[in-house]
């Protein structure tokens, strides 16, 4: 009973180490391994990558005519939000934008869109590559599934990488 109320009575562990103690000491173990993986992390991996040219399809969804003729008449690409340069248009192609829809009997079917088309554009870019993925020279991630807000001399769009890969030179 003697050792019951010590406890309670030092706030102590076994009368020697205080349970406050352990935990200011684990909280320092895991804010140490947080501020070393931030600074260790994808950096370093960028930073070892192979140099090559990047190309990368970019998709846009559901776009008017004048934005495919827009988007044609190629030149530099660069992300509408950060101003960085992200590639030169190389190829366009466009087919009938097609939507999913539901009926009121509860099927679904797959209808053209009237004067809408689904954009896939062709981007170049030189920059680098290793296990983890494709990046531009500005260290900006390319990847299948990623979002991207495109602006060229001629158009701003919205759509996603649906292809990315290193070419040969």
């Amino acid at each position: 009973m003697a050792n019951k109320n010590t406890f309670k009575k030092s706030g102590k562990l076994f009368g020697v180490i205080s349970i406050i103690d352990i935990i200011v000491v684990l909280c320092i173990i895991v804010l140490a391994f947080g501020v070393y993986a931030r600074f260790t992390s994808d950096s370093d991996a960028v930073a070892s990558s192979n140099r090559a040219t990047i190309e990368y399809v970019y998709m846009v969804k559901g776009v008017r005519n004048f934005t495919c003729e827009a988007l044609e008449k190629g030149g530099a690409v660069y992300d509408s939000e950060t101003k960085e340069y992200i590639g030169d248009v190389k190829e366009v192609r466009s087919e009938p934008a097609k939507m999913e829809v539901s009926l009121v009997n509860g099927e679904y079917r797959m209808l053209t869109l009237p004067d809408m088309y689904d954009v896939y554009v062709t981007i170049t870019v030189d920059g680098k590559y290793n296990s983890l993925g494709y990046y531009t020279s500005d260290n900006r991630f390319i990847g299948a599934g990623s979002t991207l807000l495109a602006q060229s001399k001629f158009a701003t769009t919205e759509g996603e990488i649906v292809e990315a890969r290193a070419v040969e030179q």
